[in-house]
């Protein structure tokens, strides 16, 4: 008769790619997807701004250049974690759609994972967190959109 302490080895463990973890629990989980998207904000951030810092990327080919447009250090950096890599393409999105705004884009959504820590820290459901920020977009597009109404009709 096996035991289940000699079974360990054919659980989820032995599933996964070897540097990978499983977590146990949503807000653990969350957390980390909230650490990675934090990194990669915290990358882009300091060149936000007429005051931004340039950075120095040195891509896989090794050609080193020198830039503070956000969209073009994530396109170069190898992000590998799954929530990180979400944030690179909203960036990515925004900067094909209006042009710019990738790194606001990317450091807006890293400040909001932020505040959601804070608040799962806090003892809040992630899902708690999700319709207070649904709340909050209403509360902002319904102004806007009802400018934008008034503007056009004066137009």
């Amino acid at each position: 008769m096996v035991g289940f302490g000699s079974m360990a080895g054919y659980g989820i463990q032995s599933m996964l790619k070897e540097g990978h973890r499983h977590l146990s629990g949503l807000e653990e989980a969350v957390l980390k997807n909230i650490d990675a998207c934090r990194e990669l904000s915290a990358i882009t951030r300091t060149s936000l701004g007429p005051n931004g810092m340039n950075k120095m990327v040195i891509n896989h080919l090794d050609k080193l250049f020198v830039t503070n447009d956000a969209a073009t250090i994530v396109n170069e950096l190898e992000v590998q974690h799954p929530a990180a890599k979400i944030l690179v393409l909203a960036g990515r999105a925004q900067q094909e759609e209006i042009g710019d705004g990738a790194n606001l884009t990317i450091s807006f959504a890293g400040e909001l994972l932020e505040k959601a820590e804070e608040l799962i820290r806090m003892g809040l459901h992630p899902s708690e967190i999700i319709i207070g920020y649904t709340k909050a977009i209403n509360k902002v597009t319904c102004p806007l959109t009802l400018a934008f109404v008034i503007l056009k009709r004066a137009v």
